[in-house]
């Protein structure tokens, strides 16, 4: 998987007076994967993990479009999830 990954926005968001009509992913810092494990329930996880890649506060994500946000799954979501189940059974059986 490639970093950063640019997503337009078809339909900004407009948050706080800023316009998002793009964002802009890259691989999660430690930061946000310690608040994704904390998080309680997968929803909140999607939100916090996507918010932390893009570099937004998690107000922005609520506000994205469902079109806007399957295009996002599709191009950054699916590919980390496929990314990390990959790595973690590669792990399998070390230790």
């Amino acid at each position: 998987m490639d970093y950063p990954i640019e997503v337009a926005l078809k339909r900004p968001v407009t948050v706080d007076g800023q316009t998002h009509d793009k964002l802009v992913f890259d691989e999660p810092d430690l930061g946000t994967s310690i608040a994704v494990e904390e998080a309680k329930s997968s929803a909140e996880q999607t939100v916090l993990l996507l918010a932390g890649m893009a570099g937004v506060d998690r107000s922005v994500m609520m506000k994205v479009k469902e079109s806007d946000f399957r295009e996002i799954g599709k191009r950054v979501l699916e590919p980390y999830q496929a990314q990390i189940a990959g790595q973690q059974g590669s792990d399998a059986g070390n230790g």
